[in-house]
């Protein structure tokens, strides 16, 4: 690497710059790298040469800038407004895309990497695998594109096949950056920070993405507080086999068993949240080393201090749901963000403890109850309501049922025998597959009183005055279906057939029934 302020060659252990005397970026502070080479054996905690399986550092500081200045437009699109950051996976653009009219973000290899054809592919991989994620908490990637032929006005440089993607740009600032400004977060905004963050991510885990570098320096948030998680330059897909001993990522923000050349996982994504956590409620690191072996050794061994214990009104349940996902061990850390979420204050504890295979407490399960259900008052005058409504309904029906009104010389149960009577006689006496009974009512005429009459009394001379035609019994048989009628006939009241001043007589006719009428006496209306 170089050093930042002469550009001299440096060893990537130096932690002073050789010929100036400028310190350089501690282990904590490092930045992204990536090694594709095999495991070399373990250091001994405490040595100065770093000869564990880390690979070669990229220091930002070791980047070249590329020869974009503002107001250079590539490819005949995007006009360059200017540098926003340089990182161990690229650097990264404010241009606006002059066709559509919008401000977007251009991210390039590192031109010493331009021609790298391992980077290249890994940078067509962050564009296909962020594509997969769409969610309003992950920084949105549009499209790749590549520069054919000389960059005009570049310095130093053709720029020839020089490939880039274009993203969304987010108008704010990276939560690194901001923590340094201010220290930690108020505890409102550290939960709606931490919040977003975890929908981010387990949006990313449901489309089977890791994205194995995150860290503050890679969450910007905008003016409206919004959280986007950016940089999926390192991301891949759940259960894609790695190389042996492969070590990628941010040395400050990697999990032990990352460390150990065990490879990336859900859980070692949640161990970066959790080390993002505890830096919003704490504004520190939880890990300082020296040196990179130093830093690996603490993760191993050391356990870092309580967040309660650097700020005491942190919330007990957020340091608890830290803690957790810093544990050592993989499996005692949560099983997905999902259950992050839920048990951070405002979510659901009692199903967090339930899902991580826990036996909440009876105090976790009392203050889960309390904040469902009614207020007692408004649940007791409900019941009073409807025990009310029932009672009303019970009296009030009865005035409402039109048959109740009408004066039966037979009830119902003696019309059904005689309607099985006829049927016993019409030779039916096998044993029926169903029978049904009920009452109906002459819809015309009920119309013409409520037309006719607005008497408030019309319908209690109902039984006197008008020729109701009720179903007595509807009786299914094995062969042949028949309606029988009950004819109900008002005493100042005669049908227009033989059967004058007939009263009860159960009637006899095929199914379907005919609409009712003056017919002839073989007929229902008849």
């Amino acid at each position: 690497m170089k050093c930042p302020s002469c550009s001299v060659e440096l060893a990537p252990y130096d932690r002073f710059c050789r010929s100036c005397g400028a310190p350089m970026a501690s282990p904590s502070e490092a930045p992204t790298y990536r090694d594709d080479s095999p495991a070399a054996p373990a250091a001994t905690p405490g040595s100065t040469p770093i000869d564990a399986p880390v690979g070669r550092l990229i220091s930002s500081g070791s980047i070249p800038v590329g020869g974009f200045t503002p107001g250079m437009v590539l490819a005949d699109r995007y006009r360059i407004i200017g540098l926003l950051g340089r990182g161990g996976m690229g650097e990264v653009y404010r241009a606006d895309d002059l066709k559509l009219g919008q401000a977007v973000a251009l991210k390039f290899l590192p031109k010493a990497l331009a021609d790298d054809p391992v980077r290249r592919e890994r940078f067509y991989a962050e564009v296909r695998i962020a594509r997969q994620v769409s969610h309003p908490n992950i920084c949105r990637v549009y499209d790749i594109g590549e520069l054919e032929g000389p960059s005009t006005g570049a310095a130093g440089g053709s720029g020839r096949g020089r490939a880039f993607l274009t993203m969304e740009y987010v108008d704010g600032e990276d939560l690194a950056s901001l923590l340094k400004r201010i220290g930690r977060l108020p505890g409102d905004k550290a939960i709606d920070v931490a919040r977003q963050l975890s929908a981010g991510l387990a949006a990313a885990h449901d489309k089977g993405v890791l994205h194995r570098d995150l860290k503050p320096a890679n969450v910007m948030i905008d003016g409206r507080g919004r959280v986007r998680i950016t940089d999926f330059g390192l991301a891949m897909a759940a259960g894609e086999d790695i190389a042996a001993g492969e070590v990628s990522g941010t040395p400050a923000y990697m999990a032990p068993e990352q460390f150990a050349g065990k490879g990336a996982s859900v859980r070692s994504d949640i161990y970066a949240l959790g080390l993002v956590l505890y830096e919003l409620y704490t504004g520190r690191r939880a890990f300082e080393a020296a040196t990179l072996a130093e830093l690996r050794a603490q993760k191993e061994a050391a356990t870092p201090t309580a967040p309660s214990e650097i700020t005491r009104e942190i919330d007990p349940i957020v340091d608890r749901v830290i803690r957790r996902c810093l544990e050592k061990d993989p499996r005692h850390r949560p099983g997905s963000v999902v259950q992050v979420a839920a048990a951070l204050p405002g979510g659901d504890p009692l199903a967090a403890a339930l899902a991580a295979g826990e036996t909440p407490s009876p105090e976790m399960v009392a203050a889960a109850g309390s904040t469902e259900g009614l207020r007692p008052w408004v649940a007791w005058t409900c019941l009073a309501s409807v025990i009310l409504g029932i009672g009303a309904a019970a009296v009030l029906g009865r005035q409402a049922q039109l048959f109740r009104r009408v004066q039966l010389e037979k009830p119902p149960e003696v019309l059904a025998e005689r309607a099985r009577e006829i049927l016993s006689k019409a030779g039916y006496t096998a044993a029926p597959t169903d029978t049904a009974s009920g009452f109906a009512a002459d819809d015309d005429y009920l119309q013409y009183v409520r037309t006719h009459d607005r008497s408030v009394s019309r319908w209690d001379r109902l039984a006197d005055f008008c020729a109701a035609l009720l179903v007595s019994a509807v009786t299914a048989h094995l062969r042949a279906r028949f309606l029988l009628l009950g004819l109900v006939v008002p005493r100042r009241h005669s049908l227009r057939s033989t059967h004058h001043d007939v009263r009860g007589v159960s009637y006899l006719a095929g199914w379907p029934w005919p609409p009712i009428g003056t017919g002839s006496d073989t007929s229902p209306g008849g």
